[in-house]
């Protein structure tokens, strides 16, 4: 009687005793697994945004910082700042364009455009004229620069596209390389918003292969160029291939 007792209650679990832990901990590893990838996913989606905001802020300062200071220039017929469309762009209506061309506060010739995937300021040789004696010629002239940020600086982002946009104008079509641009401009039109003539929408998109896209705008306004100076025209839209002005 007793050894029939200590059978029982030393006997093994049986296989469908078996077959049901092993179904509950598979449900248990996929459940597991889902909110583990669910975490995974949130963390990553927290840090593209976090790292895409960081580089749009420094790239946004950097273009905004250049076109506030924007200048009406003495030492060309085209004083105010053109902003470049594509010949599509122009065809479709966009009120917008994708490189930026002005004299900063210096009263030195940049244009502002996005190549490579990376933001560049190309800063026009400054050529004195020849009259000048030689050694005042050398100290003023200075060659073409073009200037970037250290790549670093993008985190694993390209600066995908870059748009700017006369806000007075509004925007009669979106633009298909940049969501932010359509989705913003959808909200006004020319008609309807009161922004003054020298305050240009900056619109960029980042991408990434890790995080994917980011968008990010500002508006900014051209402190050196007032009301006054704007009364018989505004910001130009341009269609060009070639950005040099002659």
């Amino acid at each position: 009687m007793k050894q029939s007792r200590c059978r029982q209650q030393n006997r093994g679990s049986t296989l469908v005793e078996m077959t049901v832990c092993f179904v509950l901990l598979g449900i248990f590893m996929s459940v597991a697994a889902v909110v583990l990838t669910n975490i995974v996913n949130v963390y990553y989606d927290v840090k593209g945004e976090s790292y895409g905001r960081q580089v749009s802020n420094i790239l946004l300062a950097k273009v905004c910082g250049e076109i506030e200071g924007a200048r009406i220039s003495e030492a060309d017929t085209y004083s105010l700042p053109v902003i470049f469309q594509d010949p599509t762009d122009a065809l479709a209506g966009n009120r917008s364009g994708y490189k930026m061309d002005l004299y900063d506060r210096t009263d030195t010739h940049i244009q502002i455009y996005a190549e490579d995937g990376e933001l560049k300021i190309r800063y026009l040789e400054i050529n004195p004229p020849k009259e000048d004696s030689s050694d005042a010629y050398k100290a003023a002239h200075r060659d073409e620069v073009i200037w970037t940020f250290d790549e670093a600086v993008y985190q694993g982002y390209e600066l995908k596209s870059l748009r700017f946009v006369p806000a007075d104008q509004g925007v009669a079509e979106g633009t298909e390389e940049n969501r932010a641009l359509e989705d913003a401009a959808y909200s006004f039109t020319a008609a309807e918003n009161d922004y003054p003539s020298n305050v240009v929408g900056v619109y960029m998109t980042l991408e990434s292969p890790k995080y994917g896209e980011f968008y990010a705008y500002r508006y900014v306004k051209l402190y050196n160029i007032n009301r006054e100076d704007l009364a018989d025209f505004v910001i130009e839209l341009k269609t060009a291939t070639d950005y040099d002005r002659n």
